[in-house]
């Protein structure tokens, strides 16, 4: 056997995490993009697959380099796909080497919708800025990942903006900053900047606080800061710390230098060393509209009096003003009404109006620009469920939103009605309520259509999918049928659908699945060659609102028959619609499930599973499990019982409120 000597380039100065080394019978793409060598790494055959993301790569690197005004670094830059998966991560930002795994990276024209091309250009960014945000610099300790993680998720944003504005990427962003501080409002949430004692800890911060959170802060900063002087206190940021650690002051400190009027380093600090979400009251006053700041909290663990100096922005037809308002310091614009608060939706606050100013905001809805529509759909549902307003704000709005709205708006409303939904499993009036939801969506789904028309934008066709999807699981029965025609069409013939329009079927097919339907998209992931397929394939079996097809998911995730990093995939599908189910499942075969699931995020995964649940035995169950975990991994089944606590909340509170609207007002 002959053997070869291969000596490697020695590596920069970096942290040790970030060293990574692939095998496996690899085929490259690549180009030179200035001195850097920029290649795609895939598995033979794979190649043409990997030439969007080379293509986004190669757009993105110069872009950086100038943004940060620092080259990169090494000579070459190569994305390595891999198959499988993971309930942890979809890539990683190795220096020079960032992996990723196949559904993250490749394009299929057969098997990729829009959404998918969104999404490996947006993942691609986000490792890329990481070569200079995370590598180049590098976090002292893990308590500030968030300098990693959250300023690459903002720049990934900022980079996908500026090469596909049509994609209306910080539009769509407000959904993860939802979520972000639906969790900041309940117990289990946590700092930011939190303390990391242990490896637990530590793959506990990878969640929606550093990463949604963390953007939406730093997206605030640069609208308070102003994009110049943002831009310049980063580049001396860079410049000061290459090849060293840094932590989140020394980022503050270069802003306060660049922009000395703001004291950026003030209004960091109370958004990252403190949990929680603030509130801003809006109510007309003498000499204009006042605003007052206190704290927007779901549970008595998040009602505690907090100071935030937060930066608010209120727009109308007189003008625009930004304030820093604070707890006991209320201000005073002198708007005309209407006026949005939190224009442009920069700001991580909850926007609360007085009755009198939102009953002049409402009825301009369809007249405002689309950022500020969301906010107003996002926010009224949000304070309806706290109680904090009448959910009929929410209601009346989705009642009256245009069907030729911003697609993102539109996908958004889809989204929005299916959470609610969601509440009245189970209960006698969700006929009506499933009635007035579809009375918002079918005229959304008639103009749409069901195939894509020439011209049409990518978000259009994102958002064709979320409502007919939408419609499926709310059991309207022309969407079902049509999808389950052409469901039968393409077991016949495969080629009859492809990208988005494959995916809105099985989706909607799966969803309402008989044990016909569930075997034959098992015969599909059976025989599928492709592992993203295979995986979503499988995925699919656990979609079916029906409990018996639910029992013949879970067992088949333990039967042998899926690879192994499909199987937690299987039952979180199941978890959709069943999650008492999945959960229970998943506790009685807790060590088997163990075996599949990385071993710092096995907690996590468990806790996800029950995050959905509407029965209130579910609290005692997360409360055994609790006491199982280490002290550091509380904090996640923490907050899947606080989800569950408030859901049950909701339910019994808000409801009926919802109830007696429908009945006056739903059609």
């Amino acid at each position: 056997m002959s053997r070869r000597a291969v000596r490697f380039a020695d590596s920069p100065k970096m942290s040790s995490y970030l060293l990574f080394m692939a095998l496996g019978d690899f085929e490259r793409i690549h180009r030179q993009v200035g001195k850097t060598d920029v290649g795609v790494i895939v598995r033979k055959g794979d190649a043409a697959k990997g030439e969007f993301a080379l293509d986004a790569a190669a757009k993105l690197l110069p872009y950086y380099e100038d943004w940060f005004g620092t080259p990169y670094p090494l000579p070459k830059l190569d994305l390595v796909a891999g198959p499988g998966n993971s309930q942890f991560f979809a890539a990683m930002e190795n220096w020079g080497a960032i992996f990723y795994f196949d559904y993250a990276l490749l394009i299929d024209p057969k098997l990729s919708t829009e959404a998918d091309r969104q999404n490996v250009f947006i993942v691609v960014a986000h490792e890329v800025a990481h070569q200079w945000f995370g590598n180049l610099v590098t976090m002292g300790w893990w308590d500030d990942l968030w300098l990693n993680e959250g300023f690459a998720s903002w720049m990934e944003n900022k980079a996908t903006d500026h090469f596909h504005p049509e994609w209306k990427v910080w539009l769509s962003t407000q959904a993860g900053q939802q979520g972000a501080m639906r969790l900041d409002s309940r117990a289990g949430t946590h700092p930011v900047i939190a303390d990391i004692p242990d490896v637990f800890a530590a793959a506990n911060a990878f969640d929606a606080i550093t990463y949604q959170k963390g953007q939406a802060v730093i997206r605030m900063l640069e609208a308070y800061v102003g994009e110049d002087a943002f831009k310049a206190g980063v580049r001396n940021y860079i410049r000061d710390h290459a090849y060293r650690n840094a932590v989140s002051d020394d980022l503050w400190r270069a802003l306060d230098q660049a922009a000395p009027d703001k004291k950026v380093v003030e209004v960091a600090h109370d958004f990252l060393l403190q949990p929680g979400v603030p509130l801003i009251r809006a109510k007309e006053g003498a000499g204009g509209i006042s605003l007052t700041q206190e704290r927007f909290g779901v549970d008595a663990s998040q009602r505690t009096p907090q100071t935030w100096r937060t930066p608010v922005a209120v727009e109308a037809a007189n003008g625009r003003w930004l304030e820093v308002v604070s707890a006991g310091a209320p201000k005073t614009v002198p708007a005309a009404t209407p006026a949005v608060i939190n224009a442009g939706q920069t700001g991580y606050f909850r926007s609360a109006y007085s009755p009198a100013l939102w009953a002049s905001l409402a009825p301009t809805f369809a007249r405002l620009p689309a950022a500020d529509q969301l906010g107003l759909l996002y926010d009224s549902r949000a304070l309806g469920e706290a109680g904090l307003a009448p959910m009929s704000d929410f209601l009346a709005l989705a009642r009256n939103a245009p069907a030729d709205a911003d697609p993102v708006v539109l996908e958004a409303l889809a989204g929005q009605l299916g959470a609610l939904d969601w509440l009245y499993g189970g209960r006698a009036s969700q006929p009506a309520y499933r009635a007035f939801a579809r009375g918002r969506l079918a005229p959304i789904a008639a103009r749409l259509g069901w195939d894509a028309k020439p011209g049409e934008s990518d978000n259009t066709a994102v958002t064709r999918r979320a409502v007919l999807v939408q419609l499926g699981e709310m059991g309207d029965a022309a969407t079902v049928a049509e999808a389950r025609r052409r469901f039968d069409a393409w077991l016949k013939d495969p080629a009859t659908l492809s990208g988005a329009a494959r995916s809105t079927v099985l989706s909607i097919v799966a969803a309402n699945a008989d044990a016909a339907a569930w075997e034959a998209i098992h015969a599909k992931a059976k025989a599928s060659k492709d592992p993203t397929d295979r995986a979503r394939l499988y995925g699919y079996l656990g979609a079916s609102e029906d409990p018996a097809l639910a029992d013949r998911t879970l067992s088949l995730a333990l039967s042998g028959e899926p690879q192994p990093t499909e199987v937690p995939g299987l039952v979180a599908a199941v978890a959709g619609a069943f999650p008492d189910k999945a959960y229970d499942f998943a506790m009685a075969n807790r060590a088997k499930l163990e075996a599949f699931l990385e071993p710092t995020s096995r907690i996590t995964y468990f806790a996800q599973l029950a995050t959905g649940s509407r029965d209130p035995a579910m609290l005692d169950k997360l409360a055994k499990l609790k006491a199982t975990v280490p002290a550091s991994t509380r904090g996640e089944v923490e907050k899947a019982e606080a989800a569950v606590r408030y859901r049950l909340g909701v339910i019994r509170d808000r409801v009926p409120e919802m109830d007696r609207w429908l009945a006056a007002n739903g059609r």
